[in-house]
């Protein structure tokens, strides 16, 4: 033998282009480390080596072989298994029962997908993958779940809006309720142009000239209304004021939300 090749992501050598087994080594080789990866790129970009250690150590390799024995053998099943296929294939045909369990849904990591072997049930789980990301029904209803349960509380903004997750509850503002004039004001801002920054809300109510004191004061207002969940404040640092709404509109409302969320 002349040379072996090595694959360069391993460093496992498989053997000698020349060997009977060579084109079986490969084989077993992709399916086991690199599934993903299409077999003739895998192929090529396999390293020949021509080192006299490498190729003693791969012939070393080759004087000795592992073969599989079936427990508890009954008659007409094979007494040995040359291979790792071959012992698939006897568990597949002769011990389905007690290897393969039948369910209905299955729960496993993400990351198990690049590790899975092509076939079907590849398949039928990028399918689902696929879906999900096109609507991600299933998926925003699982994370839901999981949000409300750390204690996260969720709305939506509007019957078609998108759903927010906030760790204060959110309050509307009752119209019979009252503020200070200098929250009011914080309010009236917010009402006149959403989605601005802290630091603009503070400008716009305070005023160019006023002091840093003045400024301070709005801030500490802002930030007992977002604590206190009249406030969004995004992840952006984006401001909007919550609506005004009565109690019973704002239960109603959030009721309607959840409704509709979990139909579609």
């Amino acid at each position: 033998f002349l040379m072996v090749a090595r694959c360069k992501q391993t460093g496992a050598i498989l053997g000698s282009p020349t060997h009977h087994s060579y084109q079986k080594t490969l084989r077993e080789h992709h399916a086991r480390t690199c599934p993903n990866a299409p077999f003739d790129r895998f192929k090529a970009d396999l390293e020949m080596v021509r080192e006299p250690e490498a190729i003693e150590a791969w012939k070393k390799s080759m004087s000795t072989r592992t073969e599989y024995a079936p427990k508890d053998r009954q008659e007409g099943e094979p007494e040995r298994l040359e291979s790792m296929d071959a012992a698939r294939g006897f568990l597949l045909a002769f011990r389905r029962e007690a290897t393969v369990i039948s369910r209905n849904q299955v729960r496993f990591p993400g990351r198990l997908l690049a590790e899975m072997p092509p076939g079907p049930l590849r398949d039928c789980v990028r399918y689902a993958l696929d879906r999900q990301r096109d609507f991600p029904l299933d998926t925003a209803n699982g994370i839901r779940g999981r949000l409300r349960k750390e204690g996260f509380h969720l709305y939506k903004k509007g019957s078609k809006g998108i759903t927010y997750a906030c760790g204060v509850r959110r309050k509307c503002r009752d119209p019979k309720s009252s503020f200070s004039d200098a929250m009011q004001k914080i309010f009236d801002c917010l009402d006149k142009t959403s989605g601005i920054q802290g630091k603009d809300v503070a400008l716009a109510v305070a005023g160019e000239t006023a002091d840093d004191a003045a400024k301070a004061r709005v801030l500490a207002d802002l930030n007992f209304l977002i604590g206190e969940g009249y406030i969004a404040k995004l992840h952006d640092s984006r401001l909007f004021a919550q609506p005004v709404l009565s109690t019973q509109a704002q239960a109603k409302e959030e009721a309607a939300n959840e409704d509709a969320t979990e139909e579609k």
